[in-house]
């Protein structure tokens, strides 16, 4: 056990049942995970993520934006509820955005056009981006690159190569990384988070998906933010409690948050 405090820095608790929530926070405080964020995903969770934030202000803050595979339903309507979601109480950030060339839920033109109006509002309004990256590197880097330095974010559950990973930073911004980290088979997260420098990397579940070993295939949630950094600790060659401070100090530095957030939890933060 430890006494490590974390923040989980991705968690789509809109996902979850309302009357859920404060469950879940519980058991995230009793394991020593202080905060979270909730990424909106589209037109429909966009107002509960923002309210998710209002409800839980010392624990929770947002982020407001469409995700790829909605990228074709931004139109005129949803970039007002988009850009008037940032100015509301605990959004930090624009996000969940990105490309998305897996499933092509949307069409890559509209993702794109997407991306491109999300980064563009996030320089405009001064605040960092959350993004989403799948069979699209190439693509996304070239948007990133574009508005180096200007741009501020996170590049979340990362599983690029680790030149990918070092380009991300050199960019001046975040790597994420998930649960997959504590995967048997996923050696080449493991490379590539050893490639990251601790002091710009951050630690996420991605709850309710990509639940980390010993919960692989359960629903994922934020309690359970302590094994990736357990393993991401073994990975650095660091103690927990190091890895704890780093990332938290970089969620922290990103979004614009104070020392005193989140409000300190109960409980010892030790992985279960």
């Amino acid at each position: 056990m430890t006494d490590a405090q974390w923040i989980d820095s991705h968690a789509h608790l809109t996902m979850f049942e309302p009357d859920e929530v404060p469950a879940v926070l519980e058991r995230a405080s009793a394991a020593g995970v202080g905060g979270v964020l909730v990424p909106a995903t589209n037109g429909e969770d966009l107002d509960r993520a923002i309210a998710l934030a209002g409800e839980h202000p010392g624990r929770v803050v947002a982020a407001a934006g469409v995700h790829p595979h909605d990228a074709s339903s931004l139109d005129d309507g949803l970039k007002r509820r988009v850009a008037g979601g940032l100015t509301a109480a605990g959004v930090v950030a624009v996000g969940e955005i990105g490309l998305d060339y897996h499933y092509l839920n949307s069409p890559r033109e509209d993702q794109i056009a997407a991306l491109e109006w999300q980064l563009d509002l996030a320089i405009e309004v001064g605040l960092p981006v959350v993004l989403h990256n799948r069979d699209s590197w190439d693509d996304l880097v070239q948007r990133l690159t574009a508005r180096s330095g200007r741009l501020r974010g996170v590049c979340h559950s990362f599983t690029e190569s680790p030149e990918a990973a070092r380009t991300v930073q050199n960019l001046g911004l975040v790597v994420g990384i998930s649960g997959m980290v504590t995967f048997k088979r996923a050696d080449n997260i493991r490379e590539m988070a050893s490639a990251v420098s601790p002091s710009g990397a951050m630690v996420e579940t991605d709850s309710p998906y990509l639940a980390p070993v010993p919960h692989r295939g359960t629903r994922n949630e934020p309690a359970y933010v302590p094994h990736v950094g357990a393993e991401l600790s073994r990975v650095w060659g660091q103690e927990v409690a190091l890895t704890a401070a780093q990332t938290t100090a970089c969620f922290r530095s990103l979004f614009g948050l104070p020392e005193t957030w989140p409000a300190p939890v109960a409980g010892g933060g030790g992985t279960r």
